[in-house]
């Protein structure tokens, strides 16, 4: 049976522009909030990637007009079913943030176990109990769960983790909720600011956002609205990436450097160069990279989604470099990969030990995971010879055409069949 891999020869210096749309982490959440209005909503500048696409078709399955107008989505009209369908749950774990606004909207929601990527078990415990603590009734049968509620009411949740899944689904719960919710402990990533500037311009109550402890005062109905997300710091960090590797020039458009921080301090050193002007970020790398030590975490920590693209710069930094993950127990599956490409990476637990070296060369390369993917392609862009990279439907979940970004700026990767 023909597939699509990525062919990708390695060693090209990368120089030109890119422009960073709507991340997808914000697009989704906001997406599902379309739902707690009859009224129009349009999420603007979503990217083009198969997770959009799936997030329509899950909300059409629900019975919602879902239109995609080039880059802007707009949904409109009541959901007629509150079971997100079997095939489209289990293809996609980001279906899960259906469950606070459709609690909201129609009182009830099911929901089959979710699927996405295979990074670790992922628990869902988190949102659970929130809605628990909002009054609901949670059912669990043997592949699904069941959520219910006459009106959900105010309530304050202590969150055990700041899970960015379980704030922004306990949010949209808690919107048209009875009283105050307070959400403790919430996560404070920029994705979640970008999901309450569109429920805010719906009429939603809400403050701190961006803090540990979200407000939430439940209204009796929402509105339409439009809004634009966040710019896609992950896609502007896996560029980075791939600059950090190979050298080279490249000046980053519509990633906010206020939110940045995290993504870009790894990458700074004696042979890069990193500076903004008039909303451009302008990052220059000669490729020689030194070694450093990273450890993941919540935001304003480093990304767990750039853990992965950042492994591969290590995989050439010289000397000794470690990448402790903290957020997933099980996010390592591209390191088997990466040391067929002559990486030598130990693990101990959840850390990783690379030893980095210029020895990289090509090989043909699995992805298992969307960031992984893309680590890989970081990876295999600044490598001897040429490589391959298949598994090819988790990268295009979260990058545009990856091989339309790079080769624009230089680099040797295309699409082919085979």
């Amino acid at each position: 049976m023909a597939k699509e891999i990525l062919r990708i020869g390695g060693g090209e210096s990368l120089f030109g522009k890119v422009t960073v749309h709507g991340a997808k982490n914000a697009v989704l959440p906001m997406l599902a909030a379309s739902v707690l209005t009859q009224s129009p909503v349009t999420v603007r500048d979503c990217p083009l990637i198969s997770d959009v696409d799936d997030m329509i078709l899950v909300l059409r399955a629900l019975g919602v007009s879902a239109v995609r107008d080039g880059r802007n989505v707009t949904v409109s009209g009541a959901p007629s079913l509150t079971e997100i369908p079997a095939h489209l749950a289990c293809a996609m774990r980001s279906s899960v943030f259906m469950l606070g606004a459709l609690l909201a909207e129609c009182g009830e929601v099911r929901l089959f176990a979710p699927g996405g990527c295979r990074i670790g078990a992922r628990p869902l415990d988190i949102h659970f109990d929130g809605f628990s603590r909002l009054g609901a009734e949670v059912e669990y049968g043997e592949d699904y769960v069941r959520c219910t509620a006459d009106r959900l009411r105010g309530a304050d949740i202590v969150l055990k983790y700041p899970s960015v899944g379980a704030t922004e689904n306990l949010i949209m719960a808690s919107v048209k909720a009875q009283g105050v919710t307070r959400l403790i402990g919430a996560a404070r990533e920029p994705e979640i600011v970008s999901l309450v500037a569109l429920l805010r311009k719906m009429g939603a109550e809400i403050s701190g956002e961006g803090t540990p402890v979200v407000t939430v005062r439940g209204v009796d109905a929402l509105d339409g609205a439009a809004a634009t997300p966040v710019g896609d710091r992950i896609v502007a960090g896996t560029v980075m990436a791939a600059t950090a590797v190979c050298g080279g020039r490249v000046e980053i458009s519509g990633a906010d450097s206020s939110v940045l921080g995290a993504v870009i301090s790894p990458f700074l050193g004696a042979h890069t160069f990193l500076v903004e002007h008039g909303g451009v970020i302008v990052f220059e790398s000669d490729g020689m990279l030194s070694p450093t030590d990273v450890s993941t975490g919540p935001y304003p920590l480093f990304p767990t989604d750039m853990q992965a693209p950042f492994m591969a710069c290590q995989c050439y930094a010289s000397g000794m470099s470690s990448m402790r993950e903290t957020v997933f127990e099980d996010r390592f599956a591209h390191v088997g990969e990466l040391v067929k490409m002559g990486a030598r990476i130990a693990l101990a637990g959840n850390t990783a030990f690379v030893d980095g070296s210029e020895g990289m060369h090509g090989a043909a390369l699995s992805a298992a995971d969307l960031r992984g993917g893309a680590g890989l392609v970081v990876a295999a862009l600044g490598a001897r010879g040429e490589s391959t990279v298949d598994g090819l439907r988790y990268i295009d979940r979260g990058y545009e055409k990856i091989e339309n970004l790079f080769s624009a700026l230089g680099g040797k990767i295309s699409r082919i069949t085979v």
